[in-house]
């Protein structure tokens, strides 16, 4: 082989093997995209956008009508919401109608525990469920939650619902309190969801606890 030829030789020998690394490199950098987190599934309800479905995915199955949110020793005033949840006849109570709430603490904001997990990262350690009873009766065990701190809504609780036999969950508008001054013709005019106004007027029992009731009528 002349000098020429194997010089030619040489030079395709280098072209085919950096093309090989070339590929291997691509390949790798697939793999490493794809699979570096072999083992370990996306949580997909890890986002404060997560789907709504999220906010049933870790509910008890033993639900009751009484849903208690806040343990023994939180922050703030205790508050008892409750209701009747009504077919859109506003007669015919609506039973089995599983409610999912969330809010802030006494301080305004969505703290949390540590052991949140899924949306419960984003929402803070203040949530729970219930289910109406066959009267479409429901209660809510809490504590007064607070304004956001930047002041410009009205403090509210967060609820969704999923009816029986229907796959889509859907919110209904929060829940707020008639004391609270932000409770206005803007905030209602402002509203989008069903289930009524939401606002709720708490009247303090004879063991200092704040209660209110607010009825709900589910659009046909």
């Amino acid at each position: 082989m002349n000098k020429v030829k194997m010089l030619s030789f040489f030079v395709l020998l280098m072209f085919l093997s950096s093309c090989g690394k070339s590929e291997q490199k691509q390949i790798r950098n697939t793999y490493d995209k794809n699979f570096s987190n072999s083992g370990k599934t996306k949580d997909t309800c890890d986002s404060p956008d997560a789907n709504i479905d999220c906010s049933f995915r870790d509910m008890p199955s033993d639900l009751t009508n009484i849903m208690t949110i806040s343990e023994a020793g939180e922050p703030g005033e205790k508050v008892i919401i409750y209701g009747n949840v009504f077919h859109s006849d506003s007669t015919t109570k609506y039973s089995g109608v599983i409610i999912y709430a969330y809010h802030t603490d006494s301080m305004g904001f969505y703290s949390k525990k540590g052991d949140e997990t899924g949306v419960q990262k984003w929402q803070g350690h203040l949530f729970g469920w219930c289910i109406t009873d066959s009267n479409g009766y429901y209660e809510i065990h809490t504590v007064r939650p607070g304004r956001y701190p930047s002041n410009e809504y009205p403090a509210h609780i967060h609820p969704v619902l999923k009816i029986p036999g229907e796959e889509k969950p859907f919110y209904i508008n929060d829940f707020v309190f008639k004391d609270d001054s932000l409770v206005d013709e803007k905030y209602l005019s402002s509203l989008q969801y069903p289930g009524g106004k939401g606002v709720v007027e708490l009247k303090r029992s004879a063991d200092g606890i704040l209660t209110g009731q607010r009825n709900i009528v589910l659009p046909g």
